[in-house]
């Protein structure tokens, strides 16, 4: 683990030397207007920060139509949703027999925010309210540990909007990183998932509409505290390129 700057350069991906790598996106949710307006829909926010480490989003629509076969694509994102794990939805119940599939077979995973959830949900973390209630903003993620396909830094930046979390790191996994706020801020699981609460595929405009958006249920003085830190640096690619480079190092192991 590097000790100077914000964030250290990564290691050479596979991805810098070749066709993009074919990452498949399980849509969960989609963004309401007017504030897809701002900057697309998921599957949108997604290709733009994923192409821009190299990689190719090919969208799912895990709500509506039949789950892929885990070999369609050379890894899985499975990102936000307004739901919560513990909701009944047939399509959530479908999507961790699928994720309990992947574990099992070695399949390369990453979760973000609501997937972050409920992976760790499925190897049986629970997972629940924040104790401190919302967490919006920028968030500041303390790294706890090293891997030996990641090059991390101490700490990196990530836009939140949750009030779900994992609650305890599930008994697999090995936490990657930490905040006040949230205890369980990244965790990976062997050689092929990583698991992050923080948004990679948020931008601070979007972010900024949410969370005005959302004042009646969130609160004016956490809204404004949040508004007031969407100034600050951002580590999306960065993080992103983790994620990646988690894929891509298990799917030529």
């Amino acid at each position: 683990m590097t000790h100077v700057g914000r964030v250290a350069p990564s290691i050479v991906s596979v991805s810098d030397y070749s066709s993009p790598t074919r990452l498949g996106l399980l849509v969960l949710d989609s963004i309401d207007n007017p504030h897809r307006s701002i900057a697309g829909d998921y599957e949108q926010l997604f290709r733009d920060i994923f192409e821009k480490v190299g990689a190719e989003i090919i969208p799912f629509d895990a709500r509506h139509d039949a789950l892929p076969a885990h070999d369609e694509c050379t890894g899985w994102v499975i990102p936000g949703s307004r739901q919560s794990v513990s909701d009944d939805d047939s399509w959530i119940s479908e999507l961790r027999a699928w994720i309990s599939t992947a574990l099992g077979n070695g399949t390369p995973l990453a979760g973000v925010c609501f997937g972050h959830q409920l992976i760790a949900a499925e190897m049986g973390a629970e997972v629940g309210r924040a104790s401190g209630g919302w967490n919006i903003g920028v968030i500041d993620y303390e790294v706890t540990s090293s891997r030996s396909w990641l090059e991390t830094p101490d700490r990196y930046s990530l836009l939140a909007s949750h009030q779900d979390q994992v609650l305890t790191l599930p008994r697999e996994a090995e936490l990657l990183a930490t905040a006040p706020t949230c205890p369980v801020g990244a965790y990976t699981v062997s050689n092929n998932v990583m698991c992050i609460q923080g948004h990679i595929e948020f931008v601070p405009e979007l972010a900024a509409s949410l969370y005005r958006s959302r004042i009646e249920r969130i609160g004016s003085s956490a809204v404004d505290a949040a508004l007031g830190s969407l100034d600050r640096p951002l580590d999306r690619a960065e993080v992103a390129r983790w994620l990646l480079q988690t894929i891509e190092q298990s799917s030529i192991a």
